[in-house]
């Protein structure tokens, strides 16, 4: 059985627990590995086409302790002071503070360790869920243990539908998807936390000339969807330095 979730959130965390599953955790031998890496990434860094490394999707989830996901941060914020730090999670982790294997994560007033800059997690749904249960769970779960005010948040949601759709399917989904990518605009100029929005997925299939979609369709093949999410881009990138804010 689940644990139920630790504070009300309006939703059901999404993944049963199991306990046959491969766990991660770090390579041994992380320290060395990492020196190799850094050199590598050394020409892009000097070009100002690395901005910083992200630490992997739903590590913590399939079983990676903090304490690794520390080790690994603080390695690399030793060695590059400057760099993005940012993990995602699955919704479980965030939403309802366990694994997959059902144990928990977080322990009472344990924070997110200092040196991950930007923390994100996925969470799929294609109703007004989407945006007030992902806003409900980092408000109430994440930002009580981000310990820096210049920890930020990245919500991940849905722009995604398998198989094809018929014309009509396809224009619902641009529809959600198009409101979906406002709704979290206007939280994120509304609130300093979050800093990137990451739409799962902008590939998909192909769009019939009738707006029909075979193959499974992404945010490019809902043309009001796209034309929002540039719309965004095209914002931040206007707004420059002054329209960012590090306030808590």
């Amino acid at each position: 059985q689940k644990t139920p979730c630790h504070a009300p959130v309006h939703h059901q965390c999404t993944h049963p627990p199991s306990c046959e599953f491969p766990c991660v955790t770090i390579d041994p031998h992380y320290a060395a590995a990492w020196k190799a890496q850094f050199a590598e990434m050394q020409p892009a860094i000097k070009a100002g086409a690395l901005l910083g490394v992200f630490l992997g999707d739903e590590h913590v989830y399939f079983g990676m302790s903090l304490g690794n996901v520390k080790k690994i941060a603080d390695l690399v914020r030793a060695d590059w002071p400057e760099a993005i730090i940012y993990m995602n999670e699955a919704p479980d982790v965030a939403m309802c503070n366990y694994r997959k294997d059902n144990t928990t994560v977080f322990e009472d007033a344990q924070c997110l360790p200092q040196n991950v800059d930007w923390f994100g997690f996925d969470f799929y749904s294609q109703d007004s869920l989407s945006w007030t249960g992902a806003r409900e769970a980092f408000q109430t779960h994440i930002y009580p243990r981000l310990s820096r005010a210049d920890q930020r948040v990245v919500p991940t949601s849905l722009g995604y539908s398998d198989g094809s759709l018929d014309v009509a399917q396809a224009a619902s989904l641009d529809t959600f998807c198009a409101k979906n990518a406002r709704e979290f605009l206007g939280w994120g100029l509304a609130d300093s936390r979050p800093v990137m929005l990451a739409p799962f997925h902008w590939n998909g299939g192909q769009r019939m000339p009738n707006g029909s979609i075979s193959g499974g369709a992404g945010i490019i093949d809902l043309p009001r969807c796209a034309a929002t999410y540039r719309a965004i881009g095209e914002l931040v990138i206007a707004a420059g330095p002054e329209g960012t804010t590090l306030d808590p």
